[in-house]
């Protein structure tokens, strides 16, 4: 039984790592409203856990039952055996939805995620935080026994994106992090300490995303780590890693966190927004008012000031995205579907074609920011997926 849980994208497929990082995401809002002195069952915390628990339960049903010899490990995704057809409603899907092997990777983050729930549950709902962090504790100790179970790159071929990782020192870190967070366990601070991670540069400038993930650790040391021992260090970094983006920003005509040479990726809004999760968390930590200004200056570059002078968000702005390429809002495609909803985020620019996916001729040679289409089959530039979705909840 893996029913319930947000899907990924514009399909239905369903992806343990995107979907534990996109959880993170609006959890970490509760630590927001925190700061904001606002009490744990306010209307608006509430729903919020309410959203949340839905994913989270989700990730409880995604591991390997105790009976199997990988138990305590969590499947990687579940999806059809082919690709959905585009549009149509999630219970008209035809396809033959399979579970995928277990992974470390899928297991580490579904530690961290419920470890973290664990420790914002708590003050509401004692019972459900404990079942949490008893998943937690076994999903990270399966991880422990099983280290290199990588998940493969099949290329996207049988119905889903492959969201292959095989670097997993970042995801031990962020595991250890959250349950050191959760418990306060001196296990935890060690493992912690001992990774090769927690010295390491935690913000690269292209964005943290579902296979970097030393960054939402950090950030958490930083923003709550005082509850259970020194987060200095872990605040320094974020102040430097911010500082460095605000540098690159400077830089940038039209004042977005996010330039590499390579070329702009697949999901390139979303990248944008991890970014100014990280300049707005050095604010909240700093009290320094420049942060706050380079955030909405980043903000400003997804509500329509740039290259194409579009809003990525739907229903805000002048000329915003809305023809997003998704299953269940397609619209354009079939009018007896709903068109997408307000605040739907367009992937956005991508100049880097994927081998595994079409890349629209038109886009080619063009700047990197203007490799763009607002129509519905532009899977690769106007897809919606939870885990960019997720992190502007938490800039909103």
């Amino acid at each position: 039984d893996v029913t319930g849980g947000w899907y990924d994208a514009g399909d239905y497929g369903k992806y343990v790592t995107s979907g534990a990082i996109a959880v993170w995401h609006l959890l970490s809002t509760l630590d927001l409203l925190r700061r904001a002195d606002e009490t744990p069952g306010s209307e608006l915390a509430d729903m919020i856990r309410t959203e949340c628990r839905w994913q989270l339960d989700w990730l409880l049903r995604m591991r390997v039952p105790d009976s199997d010899p990988l138990a305590g490990l969590a499947f990687h995704r579940v999806h059809g055996t082919r690709w959905s057809p585009v549009p149509g409603w999630a219970h008209e899907d035809p396809t033959e939805r399979v579970l995928h092997r277990p992974s470390t990777a899928a297991s580490l983050h579904v530690a961290a995620a419920t470890a973290q729930g664990a420790r914002l549950f708590r003050p509401t709902d004692p019972a459900y935080a404990q079942t949490l962090l008893d998943a937690a504790r076994s999903a990270y100790q399966a991880a422990l026994r099983h280290p290199r179970l990588i998940a493969p790159d099949d290329h996207a071929k049988f119905g889903g994106g492959p969201y292959s990782d095989d670097r997993l020192e970042d995801d031990f870190y962020w595991a250890a992090a959250e349950l050191w967070l959760a418990t306060g366990e001196k296990i935890y601070r060690q493992q912690l300490a001992n990774s090769p991670e927690h010295a390491a540069e935690a913000f690269d400038p292209g964005g943290y995303d579902f296979d970097r993930v030393t960054a939402p650790a950090r950030l958490d040391l930083a923003l709550v780590g005082d509850d259970v021992g020194d987060n200095t260090q872990a605040i320094e970094s974020v102040r430097c890693g911010a500082d460095r983006l605000v540098e690159l920003q400077r830089q940038q005509p039209w004042g977005q966190p996010y330039a590499p040479t390579e070329g702009w990726d697949w999901g390139s809004n979303g990248r944008i927004l991890n970014n100014l999760v990280v300049m707005a968390a050095a604010h909240l930590l700093s009290g320094v008012p420049s942060y706050a200004d380079a955030v909405a200056t980043g903000m400003d570059y997804l509500l329509g000031r740039n290259g194409l002078g579009q809003s990525y968000i739907t229903g805000y702005g002048t000329d915003y995205s809305c023809h997003q390429r998704t299953s269940q809002f397609g619209h354009d495609l079939d009018p007896a579907l709903p068109p997408p909803p307000q605040g739907a985020l367009a992937g956005g620019a991508n100049s880097r074609p994927s081998p595994d996916f079409p890349y629209d001729p038109r886009l080619l040679g063009l700047p990197p920011q203007c490799c763009y289409l607002d129509e519905p089959t532009s899977e690769v530039t106007n897809d919606v997926c939870i885990r960019w979705n997720a992190p502007l909840v938490w800039m909103a």
